[in-house]
């Protein structure tokens, strides 16, 4: 009897001996460098490609609508305008490291534009140029400015709105300080890419670590600043489309649904991904899984928004409501799962205090 107790507790002692050692070879053979070498080449890189090029092709597209005004050039100049923004939403995951202290996503987009100093600019006769431009608020210039020229009139008050040649200045500028700016951002990551790679510290300024926050600040940004305060969810006592992004383009929900993708390509990676990391040190797909849904929950509440946003946070409350919700999922997930998994420090301060 003894020897037979001796015999399964041997085995016992053998099998968890056997576990914890497939466990630790497993934590052991993962390569973090690797993994982040894996997002800045195959995701980084050319997501910031494919965004740099968006803003050239909208520079030659306003050219091509200055030289030429009609109601074709303007709708065409439109799309531009939109592939440009969708691009943006793809890079704003990106923004940590060198590229945040530097500030420079924010030159790009910053909603909602100052419709009356631009207008009050564009009647006087100070001049319009790159240096003008550049000492701009940056809700006067970017994006969000050139979106107020396009979408704010009807397109024929808008064709006519460009008989002002100052009109047609002001955008043309606006439209070179963005591919100024695009190309100083191209730079910056060429000449930090690198620094990424070989940071290997495990607190808060290592590179997974602000990997994650940043993850975690866009998510948050989107919950109460893209859809909570515009939809009166959060701090706001009645629905304003104004306070939405691309209100006037009524773009928002696009824009939301580009910031999503791009968060949930950056967990799941290409052929390697923080899902890959998590499951290196847990030996578990439980949270990835978890995760996995969350991001199709919150796919499906956007997609059961079959009209633009400014129009669904008075008509659609139910929906909108929903699809808060569902990304607050993901966002107590990441604050909580993901940063413990991760040995992640969430430096993010919750815009709700959830």
């Amino acid at each position: 009897m003894i020897k037979r107790l001796t015999l399964i507790a041997s085995l016992i002692l053998t099998i968890l001996i056997i576990a914890c050692s497939s466990e630790s070879d497993t934590q052991a053979t993962f390569d973090v460098r690797q993994l982040r070498a894996d997002l800045i080449n195959s995701i980084e890189q050319p997501t910031t490609a494919l965004f740099t090029q968006s803003i050239q092709d909208l520079n030659t597209a306003m050219v091509s609508f200055s030289n030429n005004i009609t109601v074709q050039t303007l709708q065409e100049l439109k799309e531009n305008w939109k592939q440009a923004a969708d691009a943006f939403s793809s890079i704003e995951p990106y923004n940590f490291g060198e590229v945040k202290s530097s500030n420079i996503q924010t030159s790009f987009y910053t909603w909602g534009a100052d419709d009356n100093d631009i207008n009050q600019y564009i009647a006087s006769t100070n001049p319009i140029n790159q240096e003008s431009i550049n000492s701009f608020p940056t809700t006067r210039r970017g994006l969000s400015a050139i979106e107020f020229l396009l979408f704010e009139l009807s397109e024929q008050e808008t064709i006519n709105s460009f008989s002002d040649s100052r009109r047609i200045d002001y955008l043309i500028a606006l439209g070179t300080n963005l591919v100024s700016k695009a190309d100083a951002y191209k730079t910056l990551w060429e000449n930090t890419r690198n620094n990424f790679i070989e940071n290997n510290q495990s607190g808060i300024n290592g590179s997974i670590n602000q990997v994650v926050n940043q993850m975690y600040a866009l998510l948050e940004d989107i919950k109460s600043l893209k859809i909570g305060q515009p939809a009166a969810i959060e701090e706001t006592n009645s629905p304003d489309a104004e306070l939405l992004q691309a209100e006037k383009s009524e773009y928002s929900l696009i824009l939301i649904k580009k910031n999503i993708e791009s968060i949930k390509a950056l967990y799941f990676g290409n052929s390697n991904g923080l899902d890959d990391y998590i499951f290196s040190k847990t030996s578990t797909n439980e949270l990835n899984n978890k995760v996995s849904t969350t991001f199709t929950n919150i796919e499906n509440a956007i997609s059961e928004l079959n009209v633009p946003l400014k129009e669904a946070i008075s008509s659609n409350q139910t929906e909108v409501q929903r699809l808060y919700d569902k990304i607050r999922d993901l966002l107590v997930l990441m604050k909580i799962d993901i940063a413990n998994a991760l040995s992640v420090t969430i430096t993010v301060t919750d815009n709700d205090g959830d």
